[in-house]
């Protein structure tokens, strides 16, 4: 597993939406479309971009091979920016300014940006990347699943060590995409999602969870398992005491693990993951999609409770979400 490792299978299992491009408003206009808004210029007069770019979508995220061909600057657009951009460098290097902060990446030396700030990247010719774009609200969302606190996430840029173990993750959502597996449980890509999140949250320095030291830790296995029962049961009435006996502890350790190491109860944490489902849900916007079918299929059987709650979360109403995407 590794970085060329995954950018072999995105590029195998990914859609081509650019391939050997010399138009640069192509490039713009195709790159803004699975990434962000941006201003692109060559910075050698005589030199032709001959970039790729693969593009493979999960739920909120997405995974894509780029490569320009040529020296280039990347910098800020006029859009709005709604996620952060993880850069995973195949070859090459890229000086990368977000605000104050400058890094220089190069394969094993990666960089994460939000989207808070002005930035600016140069890259060399041999520039190639792994980007991972991750929905600015899923990751506050998860964060707050976390802390307890909402607010935004601001991340070091330079990729700490323990970011490696994201490869294997994200490789696992790659191969998942467009899968058996997936066709017969559509939440597998979204679970990983959730995963990956939390990993990047635990194991990349930022204002959240590296606030409180214990806190920036790995869940154990028995709150990993109390976990993954409530994210399997979405949908259903769920009570702290069925967690409790699924996972083979009482209701009293079960309160005080999830206390201790995600600062918040289970009860808490299961309601916050049933918004976040719900949010993804709406944002995506299939076809025949109601208010009221996403509120059951996410376990809220009191449309009320569910639209004051999704309110409170995300600032707007879930059929206002619904509508936007459609």
């Amino acid at each position: 597993m590794g970085v060329p490792a995954l950018a072999r299978l995105t590029a195998d299992r990914g859609r081509a939406v650019l391939s050997e491009t010399e138009d640069a408003d192509r490039v713009i206009d195709a790159c803004t479309g699975a990434l962000r808004p941006h201003s692109l210029a060559v910075r050698k007069a005589r030199a032709r971009l001959a970039t790729t770019l693969t593009h493979v979508p999960l739920r909120d995220a997405s995974v894509n091979l780029l490569r320009y061909g040529a020296e280039v600057t990347v910098s800020s657009g006029d859009g709005v920016l709604d996620d952060y951009l993880l850069t995973l460098p195949v070859a090459g290097a890229g000086m990368f300014r977000y605000g104050d902060a400058e890094v220089l990446a190069t394969p094993g030396r990666g960089v994460i940006i939000g989207p808070h700030r002005e930035f600016e990247f140069a890259f060399d010719a041999a520039w190639d990347q792994v980007i991972v774009r991750l929905d600015r609200a899923r990751v506050e969302s998860v964060a707050a699943g976390l802390t307890g606190e909402v607010g935004p996430v601001h991340f070091d840029v330079a990729l700490a060590e323990d970011v490696i173990s994201l490869n294997g993750l994200l490789e696992s959502a790659v191969s998942l995409v467009d899968s058996a597996a997936v066709e017969h449980r559509p939440q597998l890509i979204w679970q990983l999602e959730q995963v990956i999140i939390e990993t990047l949250l635990l194991a990349q320095p930022n204002n959240r969870t590296a606030a409180d030291p214990e806190r920036a830790q790995p869940v154990s296995p028995r709150i990993r398992q109390a976990m993954d029962f409530m994210l399997d049961r979405l949908s259903d009435p769920v009570t702290v005491t069925a967690v409790a006996e699924a996972c083979g502890t009482s209701v009293r350790s079960l309160q005080a693990g999830f206390r201790r190491e995600l600062g918040t109860t289970p009860v808490q944490w299961l309601r916050s993951q049933r918004i976040e489902r719900a949010h993804a849900l709406l944002a995506g916007g299939a076809p025949g999609l109601s208010v009221t079918d996403v509120a059951y299929s996410c376990g809220f059987f009191h449309l009320g409770e569910f639209g004051t709650a999704f309110r409170s979360r995300y600032g707007v109403t879930p059929s206002a979400v619904l509508a936007e995407r459609r």
